[in-house]
């Protein structure tokens, strides 16, 4: 087959150029915009209403702080060799593992201190 009659895959100048929007969210996003300043009143009448769970004042105040300020942003420490051998699957493992852990644990916590749930 020749160059010019090649169908599907990635060509040279093919898919949607850099800076030019996507044309099917383009009117979604317009109107979403319009309740811009009515959403973030939401969060802040969340957040100052006494009455509201302490989690979901806490979940208003996140979603209000990333979207002011930028989600924060996650460091990545990787040395890269380009292989990937048994003892280093099993690290890696093994770390992600014990993080889980830790953050199940410190998330248990918080709940049993708001009073969400009684410990065992």
């Amino acid at each position: 087959m020749t160059e010019d009659k090649q169908r599907g895959g990635k060509r040279p100048g093919s898919g949607r150029k850099k800076g030019v929007q996507n044309k099917a969210t383009i009117d979604l996003k317009c109107k979403a915009g319009e309740y811009t300043a009515e959403a973030i009143q939401v969060f802040v009448d969340v957040i100052r209403d006494p009455e509201a769970p302490a989690a979901v004042r806490i979940q208003a105040a996140d979603k209000l702080l990333d979207r002011g300020h930028g989600r924060p942003s996650i460091h990545v420490d990787a040395q890269i060799s380009g292989r990937m051998d048994a003892e280093m699957l099993h690290r890696l493992e093994t770390e992600m593992m014990d993080r889980l852990e830790a953050s199940r644990a410190r998330q248990r916590q918080v709940l049993i201190d708001r009073g969400i749930i009684i410990e065992e």
